[in-house]
């Protein structure tokens, strides 16, 4: 959504660590100042003074837009923080450099053409980042458990499998497998490696848990009726998505998780992925992509309609597919308050399917064929599949002004 503005003088800023540049326009175009300083906020207001309550000001989301945007709100002053993304597809200067791209934020600004970005509360960010910073930790951890095991199996030692490495019990025997000091001593550091980040991980997720769920105790165990879904999982959740109200559809909180693929064809030619499929949130991403591994663990039914989905697909498309629903009915439980249902993700009830309107499909109102039935004795897909009579060949007959796929 992009700002209207209603003072009479915009200011656009291009933020960096150290330094920034200011821009100051009015609506008619006119550039009334340009000026760059330190990452002061007492400069600024200094500079902003001849202005002051008839500016507006705007700023690009980079990664240290924190104390700008607080301290401007907290003395009162307009601030909208910009999509970074966005502004840098809109910007098609030929030179750039920081005046420029002040001025371009400026511009965008006073023809109400600013991409809004989401500022993001206050009071939410430190445990939010908290929440990021366990994730970064846990992939630290896993990379040094995959180390162990290609270094066993580049000398090898082909007996030791992924169970052996991931099992604490067993892990720290792995070094005696070698005779090689050297070896050993690398092997070893991996290890102690990985019971430090146990421990600071551990640590990480009690103060979380602890602290964190405080905020929307409501919508942090509606989260958890998903079968899969724990308590960092929910968490990670519920902090990136904030509130949901502030996405217009499911739709729209399906692009932001980046479970949708951003289309990208001209005249009718498809040309693969493409950049825009990276707008979003990435830790939204990978929380619906724990939670889809473990429910085909815990659910039978969806476990079903998972296998179905591998067999007309591929793995990596179920699985897609399995994340963009796990993203729609979590939009719809979110916002009607309501625990998660697998009848409705799945669009059934008894045998019959339910209303479309009252299910969580994207289907606009339309029908389709139930994605399976209750009431029988669960049978895996992969056998249904194989039972099935191969198809003959298929031609093509044309009967007055149809044609029917007829099989012969």
């Amino acid at each position: 959504m992009n700002v209207i503005i209603s003072t009479k003088y915009v200011c656009g800023i291009d933020l960096h660590a150290r330094k920034m540049s200011c821009c100051v326009m009015d609506l008619q175009g006119n550039v009334l100042s340009k000026k760059n300083m330190r990452c002061e906020l007492d400069k600024l207001l200094e500079y902003l003074k001849p202005w002051k309550g008839r500016i507006t000001i705007g700023v690009e989301s980079t990664y240290n837009w924190y104390w700008l945007v607080d301290g401007l709100k907290e003395h009162k002053i307009q601030c909208h923080l910009g999509h970074a993304l966005y502004i840098k597809r809109m910007s098609g200067k030929k030179h750039k450099n920081d005046p420029v791209d002040a001025r371009e934020i400026a511009d965008l600004l006073r023809s109400n053409r600013f991409p809004q970005s989401y500022a993001y509360p206050q009071e939410m960010r430190s445990g939010r980042d908290l929440l990021r910073r366990r994730h970064h930790l846990v992939r630290k951890r896993a990379g040094a458990l995959a180390h162990i095991q290609n270094t066993c199996i580049q000398h090898g030692y082909l007996k030791i499998v992924k169970a052996d490495v991931h099992r604490k019990s067993t892990r720290r025997t792995i070094p005696d497998f070698t005779n090689d000091p050297i070896l050993k001593q690398i092997l070893l550091a991996d290890l102690d490696y990985i019971e430090s980040l146990d421990t600071i991980i551990d640590g990480v997720e009690k103060d979380i848990i602890k602290n964190a769920c405080n905020h929307n105790k409501t919508h942090f165990k509606l989260l958890q009726t998903i079968s899969g879904c724990g308590p960092i999982t929910a968490l990670t959740v519920l902090y990136e998505t904030h509130t949901i109200g502030r996405f217009a559809s499911m739709q729209c909180y399906s692009s932001y998780s980046r479970v949708i693929r951003a289309e990208n064809s001209s005249s009718g030619k498809d040309y693969g992925r493409s950049s825009n499929d990276k707008i979003g949130n990435p830790y939204l991403k990978w929380a619906l992509s724990e939670i889809g591994s473990h429910i085909i663990l815990h659910s039978v039914l969806i476990r079903q309609w998972y296998e179905k989905q591998v067999i007309e697909h591929n793995k990596g498309s179920a699985m897609a597919r399995l994340r963009h629903k796990l993203a729609v009915a979590i939009y719809q439980m979110l916002k009607y308050n309501v625990g998660f249902d697998e009848h409705k993700f799945l669009g059934i009830q008894g045998k019959q399917e339910i209303n479309p309107t009252n299910n969580w499909q994207e289907k606009s109102g339309k029908t389709s064929k139930p994605q399976c039935v209750i009431g029988k004795s669960p049978v895996s897909l992969l056998t249904i599949s194989n039972n099935k009579k191969k198809a003959g060949r298929i031609s093509l007959r044309t009967t007055g002004k149809s044609k029917v796929r007829t099989t012969c």
